[in-house]
Parts: structure tokens; C-alpha cells; sequence
């Protein structure tokens, strides 16, 4: 049977102790929990300590280093993983009972794949379901998965995925972009070569709440977040290209064009973000941007100027 690592950066102290109890219920028990903290100025010790389960290992970075280079973390923590799959949890989210059971099912099923999938529900602050991913069929190509994501059939997020550590690691870990924005996805597009095996229920929660650092509007974020946003549809052409679709085929159109209506969405968002102090950034960055039509510029313009008028 398999042996899994739950690999947890953890900075943020409000949900930890939540997130800690949710992996220790786990139904299936070959398991290790690794936590490493990220040099927070809040004391997770206490907190990892309330715990007493040799199940756990704790570690602390000198210096914190996901506030420079999440993935850089992300990739430093999963080295730590001495079992057959690896989850990097999250400090925040929560996960079902039977998550690992579920996970074990599929692997003696499939185990020439090297990615897992839970489906997701996410949460609030206070634990109310607020959206949730409906049900899947139970394996996938890489390209029906591809399809599946393109459509905007996934709420993307790093922990509801079961990853095969060798093959993590012949990939180099984690893909990296800034601020590990699409980081996630990219990782689950390059591991499904062999397929994915989903499970059948939702058995992860995907937390969203007031303190994640992805929902932050710094400028200087949003600026790094833009520049990921462009840098990932230039490597998700690419990977349309490496898993073999045909170009001017079915999928490759599916497979690109609904992939940009989502880029096109998360681009204005985005811009929509920058204040307009720095009006003249963002008028530059739509107009040299390289995956936009003309008149998909002049429609971003018109919405930035009208939103902030």
C-alpha cells in the first residue's frame, strides 16, 4: 500500500490548529505530517506542540523564505518528504477523512499515473461552503484534462492533488512562476502525461479567507501577478504543443480558446487592481501585452478607465 508525505508551509497561525486536526483524522494512517515554519512572527510552535503525534516532524527556517519565493519554499519543504506521494497542505485548509483512503483506492487502480485529484469545495472563514467543483469521471487523459481545466471545470489550488515524488522531483519540483500564481496549475498540467485519477467526492476544502496572501492588491503584487499571468499562457501554449495535440484540431482550439477567455478575465481583473496613480502602467502593459487581439486591448482599456472614473 501507498506511504504519503503531508508537506505543510506554515506561517499563518488563525486556521493551523484546524488544519493540523484534519490530517491526523485521516481514515488511512500511512502517513507522515511534516510542518515547517516559515520563520512566522507567531509562535506555531505552541500550536504544532498541542499535538502529540510522532506522525509529526517540525522544522523552522533561519529566514523566512516564501515571502521571496513561495515556490522556492514550496520545493525546499517537499525535500523533506521521505514517503511514496506528497501533499503540500496548506496552514489553512481542511481535509476530508477519507482523503488518503480515497487517494489509496486510486493509486492501486491506476499506478502508472502520476497525479492524483481530489475534487474541491471551498470555504469561508467561518467553514460555510461557498462554491464547490462538481463530479468528474474517475480517470483522465492529459488532454481530456486539459480540456476539463481550459473550460474552467477546476478551482484551482495546490493541495487537492496527490503527486508521486519521484516524479515531482525528475520535473525539478514545483514549476515556478512569480508569486507562485499558476505555479499549481502548471505543476498539475506537466504530471498528467500519464493521465489523472480523480476521486469521487470533494474531500478537500480550499479556504479563502481575509488573510490569504494571494488575495492581497499590493501594487507591487499585482505587478509580479500580471507579469505570471503572461508568462504561464506562453508555457501553456507550449504544453499544448508537448502533450500532442494537433494543431487546428478540436482539442487545440478547445484546449486554447477556452483556456483564453479565462486569461482574458484574470488579466482584467488583475488590471483592475492597479490604482490609477499608475495609470500609465497599465495602459502599457495592455497595449504591449503579446496574447491579446486589438480589440481585446481597447475593450481592457475602456474597462480600467471606466471602473476607475
Amino acid at each position: 500500500m501507498p506511504s504519503f508525505s503531508f508537506v505543510m508551509p506554515a506561517y499563518k497561525a488563525k486556521f493551523l490548529s484546524k488544519a493540523i486536526n484534519s490530517i491526523l483524522k485521516q481514515d488511512y494512517n500511512d502517513f507522515e505530517l511534516i510542518i515547517v515554519n516559515d520563520a512566522s512572527p507567531e509562535n506555531l510552535k505552541h500550536i504544532v506542540n498541542e499535538f502529540r503525534d510522532k506522525r509529526i516532524r517540525y522544522n523552522e527556517n533561519k529566514q523566512n523564505i516564501g515571502g521571496n519565493n513561495l515556490v522556492k519554499n514550496w520545493n525546499s519543504c517537499v525535500s523533506l518528504a521521505e514517503n511514496d506521494y506528497v501533499v503540500l497542505a496548506t496552514d489553512d485548509d481542511i481535509f476530508d477523512k477519507d482523503y488518503l483512503s480515497n487517494a489509496a483506492k486510486l493509486i492501486e487502480k491506476y499506478p502508472d499515473v502520476d497525479l492524483i485529484r481530489s475534487g474541491v469545495k471551498k470555504i469561508d472563514e467561518y467553514d460555510n461552503i461557498i462554491d464547490f467543483e462538481f463530479p468528474t469521471k474517475e480517470f483522465m487523459t492529459a488532454i481530456e484534462f486539459m480540456l476539463y481545466y481550459a473550460k474552467g471545470g477546476t478551482i484551482s489550488c495546490v493541495s487537492n492533488y496527490i503527486i508521486k515524488k519521484t516524479s515531482l522531483d525528475r520535473l525539478g519540483g514545483f514549476i515556478s512562476f512569480p508569486r507562485a500564481h499558476y505555479s499549481d496549475d502548471a505543476t498539475a498540467l506537466a504530471l498528467s502525461k500519464n493521465g489523472v485519477a480523480c476521486m469521487p467526492t470533494n474531500s478537500f476544502s480550499f479556504r479563502v479567507s481575509n488573510i490569504n496572501l494571494s488575495n492581497r492588491r499590493d501594487y507591487l503584487i499585482v505587478k509580479e501577478q500580471l507579469k505570471a499571468t503572461e508568462q504561464y499562457m506562453g508555457w501553456y501554449i507550449n504544453h499544448i504543443k508537448e502533450i500532442g495535440i494537433n494543431p487546428d484540431s478540436f482539442f487545440e482550439k478547445a484546449c486554447y480558446g477556452g483556456y483564453k477567455s479565462r486569461y482574458l478575465a484574470m488579466t482584467e481583473n488583475l488590471i483592475s487592481k492597479i490604482p490609477f496613480t499608475k495609470v500609465h502602467f497599465a495602459i502599457h502593459y495592455i497595449i504591449h501585452n503579446n496574447y491579446m487581439f486589438k480589440k481585446e486591448k481597447i475593450k481592457m482599456l475602456f474597462s480600467y478607465l471606466i471602473c476607475h472614473s
